[in-house]
């Protein structure tokens, strides 16, 4: 038992640093643009006159959030589209959708790994890092570009407000799937 201490004790005295928390800057404005996303071309068929479209929404599911903090402009059929674009239709702009990131993983190996499968009568609630849903509403750049366009790319400018050093500043949007949601009467 007494050796067990001893060996402890020379440890810590040889790395001062064994088992202090990770320590991160302050926050700050990112020093790189986070790189766009632009998708393929989109049949948006369902929204023309001929149908009777109410309303739209684009839905992002599987989005990442443990990073930085930023704001996702979409654009339409404008995949040159950046951060000082101006939110105008004639631009593309289809709407917007805010993530409030994690900051980064600060716990031990594993500590942010989402764990796999669930019971799902599992009544605990989901690791705080498991990938949301964001619904935006389209409908007015919808119908806009529906009357002369069959097709749309999508254009995703993620707009980074918060950093640190934890955090990945070029890949901050990520997610799995991207899909309309059309409401008819």
């Amino acid at each position: 038992m007494a050796k067990a201490a001893k060996k402890r004790a020379s440890v810590a005295r040889r790395s001062p640093k064994a088992g202090a928390p990770k320590r991160v800057g302050l926050p700050t404005q990112p020093t790189v643009t986070a790189d766009t996303y632009t998708s393929k071309p989109v049949a948006i068929d369902f929204a023309d006159a001929s149908h009777r479209l109410t309303s739209a929404d684009l839905e992002i599911l599987g989005l990442f959030h443990g990073e930085a903090s930023y704001e996702g402009r979409i654009f339409f059929n404008n995949s040159k589209a950046d951060a000082n674009t101006p939110l105008t239709i004639d631009n593309g702009y289809a709407g917007s959708f805010h993530v409030f990131g994690h900051g980064g993983c600060f716990g031990d190996v594993g500590h942010c790994d989402i764990s796999g499968h669930r019971d799902p009568f599992d009544l605990r609630r989901s690791h705080p890092l498991t990938p949301i849903t964001k619904r935006i509403d389209v409908t007015d750049a919808l119908k806009t570009y529906a009357r002369s366009n069959r097709h749309v790319t999508i254009t995703v400018v993620p707009v980074v407000s918060v950093t640190n050093d934890q955090c990945d500043d070029k890949k901050v949007f990520r997610f799995d799937q991207m899909r309309f949601l059309s409401y008819n009467p």
